[in-house]
Parts: C-alpha cells; sequence; structure tokens
C-alpha cells in the first residue's frame, strides 16, 4: 500500500545542522594544503547569501535553473539555495556537446546557467541561440574570470559589454548575499516556511539512447518519498560514523542523490574525481562507498592478484578500502557475482537494487538480512510492482513522477490505462518476491525469420567476463546474430603475457588466432545456453573502447545503439556477405 510521509526538505534540515552543530564538518576538499574542511554552518551561510541574490534578482518559484559543471562544492551550495527560493534545479552533463546543452537549456526554460570558466567556450559558442538566458554564474575564482572575460571578448566576437551585462562571479554574489542576510537576518527561515510538498524539485534529462532526451519532472515529494523508503530498507547498514567519498556525477540522479543522503544523514564528504577516488580510499577510509561496478571489479581483481590465498586476499581488499568500510552501494549496471561473493567474505555487503530516473530513483532493493545476489532485491515499501502479461516490469508509487517536461505524448506512451508506469523493462519475479531484470522490452531485434529477440538479454550474459568489455548484438531483419565486441585491454594484456603470445601493439594483439580463440570460446559458452536463433554465430573485435566521450555510452554508462550501429554498420554486415 502507498505510503504517505511528512515533508521534511533539505531546507530544513540544512537550516537545524547549520543552526544546531555550525562547527561540525560537512565536506572536506582537495585543495593546495591538503583537505580543507566545510562545517555545516560554512554549508548554511553560503546557501543563504545565494538564496538571498536570487531572491533579489528575481529566481523564485518554478524558475528552471541550470548547473552545467563539474562535480565541486559550490554544486551543492546552489542545488540547495536552488531549492530553498522554491526554484527548480536541471543539471547538465559536464560532458555534453554543444547541441545537447542548447537543447537541455532552451527545451527546459531554464533562465540562469551556472558554470565555469573551462566550460564557458561551449556556451559563448552557441551563445545566440540561448534566447531565455538572463544570467550566467562563474564559479571559478574572481580573478581568473576578470582576466578572462577581455580574452573570451576578442576570441568571440561578443562585446566586453555584453559579457559583463549577463555574467556574475561568485565573488560578487557572496558579496552581495552577505549584505543582503545583514537586512533579513533571519536567514533561510522564511524560505523554509514557504516550501510545498509538491513544487517541482527537479527536471532530470534523460540519457538519450534514442531520439531527443526526456525531461523527467520530479516533485519534493516525489524524492522525499523515496528517501524516506531508502532510509527504511537500508538505514539499518549505515555506520554511526559516516564518511563517504563522493566521485559520482552529480548531474546524474546516482551522485545527486548521494549528495542528498548525505545531508539527510549527516555525512562528511570528501569530494574527489573518478581518476583520484581509488587512490583516496587508502588514506580517507570511508565508511560508506557509493559506485558503478567498475570499481567494485578494479577493488575486486587488485585484491585476487595480491596473494593466491584468499586471507591474505582478503587483507589486502580491506587494504585498499582503507579497513572501514561499512556501507557498499553499486548501482548503473549489474556487478558481477563473484564480485559481490568475494566482498561478502570480506564480510562486506555490496547492496544492489534497481530504479529509474522517473521513480527518483529506486524501485526494488536487496536488504541486509534479505538478499538474493541474482536479483535486484524486493519493492521499496511504498513502490507497488507489477508484472504485464509480456514480461514488462509496471510500476505505481508517491516516488512516480508526473509527466515529461512539455512531451504530453511520450507521458501518455509511459503510463498504461490503469496508471501504472511501464518502465520498458522485461523481468521476473522469484518465488520469494526478488525481481530479476532480464532486458529491455523497446531494445528488440526481429531476425529475418521473425524471430523477436532481445540483445540486452544476451549481452547481460557476459557482464560476468573479464576479458569482454563491452559486447553489442546486432541483427535485425538478418538471417542470425552476429555482435561487436570490445575487450578488457589490462586483462587481455595479461593473458597475452602469461602465454607469450608475441604482439607489436594492442591492435594487433586482439586479431591474434590466440585471442580470436579464447573470445571464441567465451561467446561459444554463453551460446550453449541460448535457444539456437538467440545464438551469436560471428563477431567482430574492435580494438578502440565505447565511451561516453566518443557517443556510445550514456552518461550512466548504458549502450547507445543507434550511434554505434551506425558507426559499424559497413563491418558488422560484412560477416553476412559470405551468406549471399
Amino acid at each position: 500500500m502507498t505510503q504517505q510521509y511528512p515533508l521534511i526538505t533539505e531546507t530544513e534540515t540544512l537550516y537545524q545542522r547549520g543552526t544546531l552543530e555550525p562547527e561540525k564538518p560537512r565536506f572536506r576538499v582537495q585543495t593546495e594544503n591538503g583537505w580543507q574542511t566545510i562545517s555545516w554552518g560554512d554549508y548554511l551561510n553560503y546557501t543563504t547569501q545565494i538564496a538571498l541574490y536570487f531572491t533579489e534578482i528575481g529566481v523564485g518559484w518554478n524558475t528552471k535553473v541550470a548547473i552545467f559543471a563539474k562535480n565541486q562544492l559550490e554544486f551543492a551550495y546552489f542545488d540547495m539555495a536552488i531549492h530553498a527560493v522554491r526554484s527548480v534545479l536541471v543539471p547538465v552533463y559536464a560532458s555534453n556537446t554543444p547541441k545537447q546543452v542548447k537543447y537541455i537549456l532552451n527545451h527546459s526554460d531554464s533562465e540562469i546557467v551556472i558554470t565555469e570558466l573551462e566550460r564557458l567556450p561551449l556556451l559563448l559558442e552557441i551563445w545566440q541561440q540561448l534566447p531565455l538566458i538572463k544570467k550566467i554564474i562563474i564559479l571559478d575564482s574572481n580573478d581568473e574570470f576578470v582576466g578572462s572575460l577581455n580574452q573570451l571578448a576578442q576570441q568571440t566576437g561578443i562585446t566586453e559589454a555584453e559579457l559583463n551585462d549577463k555574467m556574475v562571479s561568485l565573488k560578487n554574489i557572496y558579496q552581495r548575499g552577505e549584505l543582503l542576510n545583514k537586512e533579513k537576518p533571519q536567514g533561510l527561515q522564511p524560505f523554509i516556511n514557504s516550501i510545498q510538498p509538491d513544487d517541482l524539485s527537479t527536471i532530470l534529462y534523460t540519457s538519450g539512447t534514442t531520439g531527443e532526451p526526456k525531461g523527467v519532472m520530479l516533485t519534493r515529494l516525489n524524492l522525499g518519498n523515496n528517501s524516506q523508503d531508502w532510509i527504511q530498507v537500508l538505514g539499518n547498514l549505515m555506520p554511526d560514523t559516516r564518511i563517504d567519498l563522493l566521485w559520482l556525477p552529480m548531474s546524474h540522479i546516482f551522485g545527486w542523490g548521494e549528495l542528498g543522503l548525505g545531508n539527510s544523514l549527516g555525512f562528511t564528504t570528501y569530494l574527489t574525481t573518478h581518476t583520484a577516488v581509488l587512490n583516496d580510499m587508502p588514506a580517507i577510509k570511508p565508511t560508506i562507498f557509493f559506485s558503478v561496478p567498475a570499481y567494485w571489479e578494479k577493488l575486486y581483481l587488485e585484491a585476487k592478484a595480491s596473494s593466491t590465498q584468499k586471507a591474505d586476499q582478503i587483507k589486502q581488499l580491506h587494504q585498499l578500502t582503507g579497513g572501514r568500510l561499512k556501507f557498499c552501494l553499486s548501482g548503473g549496471a549489474g556487478l558481477q557475482r563473484q564480485v559481490k561473493e568475494f566482498f561478502y567474505e570480506a564480510g562486506l555487503l555490496i547492496i544492489e537494487g534497481y530504479g529509474l530516473t522517473e521513480c527518483s530513483p529506486t524501485l526494488t532493493m536487496n536488504r541486509k538480512d534479505d538478499f538474493d545476489f541474482d536479483t535486484v532485491g524486493k519493492p521499496f515499501p511504498s513502490v507497488q510492482l507489477k508484472l504485464a502479461p509480456d514480461g514488462e516490469i509496471l510500476v505505481k508509487g508517491l516516488n512516480l513522477f508526473n509527466a515529461y517536461y512539455k512531451n504530453p505524448q511520450a507521458t501518455a506512451d509511459s503510463f498504461d490505462d490503469d496508471g501504472w508506469f511501464k518502465t520498458g523493462d522485461l523481468g521476473e519475479l522469484t518465488s520469494e518476491g526478488f525481481l530479476t531484470i532480464k532486458g529491455r522490452k523497446k531494445e528488440i531485434i526481429v531476425t529475418s525469420g521473425g524471430k523477436n529477440i532481445s540483445p540486452q538479454l544476451i549481452e547481460s550474459q557476459f557482464k560476468d567476463d573479464p576479458y569482454i568489455e563491452h559486447i553489442v548484438v546486432y541483427g535485425n531483419e538478418r538471417k542470425y546474430l552476429t555482435a561487436l565486441i570490445t575487450l578488457s585491454e589490462p586483462n587481455v594484456i595479461n593473458y597475452a603475457t602469461k602465454l607469450t603470445i608475441p604482439y607489436d601493439d594492442y591492435a594487433a594483439l586482439v586479431q591474434t588466432p590466440e585471442i580470436r580463440a579464447l573470445i571464441q570460446k567465451r561467446v561459444d559458452e554463453v551460446n550453449n545456453q541460448l535457444a539456437s536463433y538467440e545464438t551469436i554465430k560471428k563477431f567482430l573485435i574492435h580494438d578502440g573502447h565505447l565511451t561516453v566521450e566518443a557517443g556510445y555510452l550514456t552518461p550512466s554508462l548504458k549502450l547507445k545503439r543507434t550511434p554505434i550501429y551506425q558507426t559499424f554498420e559497413k563491418q558488422l554486415d560484412e560477416l553476412y556477405y559470405y551468406d549471399r
């Protein structure tokens, strides 16, 4: 049964903690002089200054405010200030292209953009195509900001006066906010009293594996309900000392959710990067770690490689993670069972669940004393979940979004006649009530023989393979299936070294008979578990990698089939030539 929770906003939590425990650390950021502490009092003070400035320039209820920047402390300040004044956060991935940025800013009706000098040239490239933008806030230091305006004017042809009119530095915002705070010393308290449960909190744009991205509208009630479910289900796994390493992009709901959970539960959050996080772990000794599977797998491989003895491997794992880890969450994709089992033997339960941005985001989760490593757990307390006759996962609940922004057709298509949200994922429920994900409903290949095949279901069979990094099944309107395969470069090189396979470079290595035989064996093992029409008859090994930067993966690391097929279509089609 759907459960209603009282709404306690993050703004109210910040005000309480910043007032009652002003010296307690909330964030730590890396500086030239080591880790600098930002207290709850600092967090409250900076947020208040920004909120007061926003109010003065007319940013308020339902104003769309975009953050187009990499992870940094100010993301948290502006996120909280946006919600305090009842505006709407529109996160934009720092890796997005000019075309993608233009689409999101215009489609969302964003009036304010918060960015950094590194990304400013991209914005100026599309300057004339952003008619709604009233102000661009620059997060870099004031000296860097002032020094760059003249140079940018010369490079772009936009006058310095125009740039000055639309742009404001963070330093100026703080200065103005401080003055306003002296005039209105009640700070955030008036804002707290005005926030409503049905206020639109954010518009999160989906990754857009096909077509233009859709703007998912989530209210404070949606997010608050899911947060309460999350705490009810997983709160008993949370350690008393709560130290996390936040590296996941805060522009994605996974990283943004970790930030929000830290606000609610009082984390001390070390802000780090995807390149530094694993090196930071032994020194920081986090008690909480959120990650995508790749990092859990890397820790696993390093621990396994350290010794042939299980006890020594486990000891090494604890050294790599700092020795204090208590809460482990993996998301974004399925994690290899062998990794979960190894961590569990080391006394660490890696929790996995299932969700979508439209669901704020979590629908199911494994529990401390109720888990199944082959599944994504059981539904959250306030989530209603059932399977359609074709196996599609259908859900209802207060965590569920109401609409895609300015897209009534997509909204209508996403719900059935009884109001159940159609996730687009195919699933099965075990006799114990655990959910297993079987693939995507819409990603269907129809062979020339009329067989409907889920490529994701086949691809998921390779998720535990140490040598295959990505596999993309191909074969629409063909007699049989083929596949594009990219390999785990370090593991393949290690394999070649052990077997003393001669090669000039990696591109040559992946085409050697020995490596092709290795991959053929892996494909055959999976084929033996499939129906004949589902088997991969031929494959192409690509000597590169599928990356977000190249446009082949979404920022949440899902395959973007259309651009992959477009790039490799000719080579994949050549696999069928001898059948004609």
